[in-house]
């Protein structure tokens, strides 16, 4: 399958799931799910090491979070919720990569059964593409993307700080 009929897949397919009314109900119980959220700590998961190779850096992809999170209003550390980053790789035989994007928000919450805490994804948004390994580094722009999406969705519910 050619690289342009698996963007094509994978773009129907998102747009169908943007479409259901669960997804919708669901980003919907996300956005509540950010009230109340002061500030966020900024967690990145180690990257693949050919993805490192190839200039996708750990360090790259948290400066640009914060300074996305920075330019919309949005505190960072000393919170107890996380804006968890993780971007999976994959490098095909082609020198393609394929990339799998996603920033989550992680707060402890109380499970309601056995009272016990764990930190939960409480906001999560994800993309999945493919770039030339030469181009790869273009990923910390999907990731800025998502978590300027992050910040939209925040201030939906959450009054913008005072400055």
């Amino acid at each position: 399958m050619g690289a342009l009929t698996i963007r094509t897949a994978l773009l129907t397919a998102g747009l169908l799931a943007a479409l259901g009314s669960p997804a919708a109900a669901q980003q919907e119980l996300e956005i509540e799910n950010l009230e109340g959220v002061r500030e966020v700590n900024v967690v990145v998961e180690d990257l693949a090491d050919d993805a490192e190779d190839a200039g996708l850096t750990r360090r790259n992809l948290q400066n640009a979070a914060e300074a996305a999170l920075e330019a919309c209003g949005i505190e960072i550390g000393g919170s107890s919720a996380d804006l968890y980053i993780n971007v999976a790789t994959h490098q095909g035989s082609t020198g393609l990569f394929a990339y799998y994007a996603r920033v989550s928000l992680q707060q402890m919450a109380t499970i309601e059964g056995n009272q016990l805490r764990a930190l939960l994804d409480t906001w999560d948004m994800a993309s999945l593409g493919a770039v030339g390994g030469a181009n790869l580094p273009q990923v910390e722009g999907v990731v800025v993307q998502l978590v300027e999406l992050f910040c939209d969705q925040y201030f939906e519910i959450n009054e913008p700080r005072r400055r």
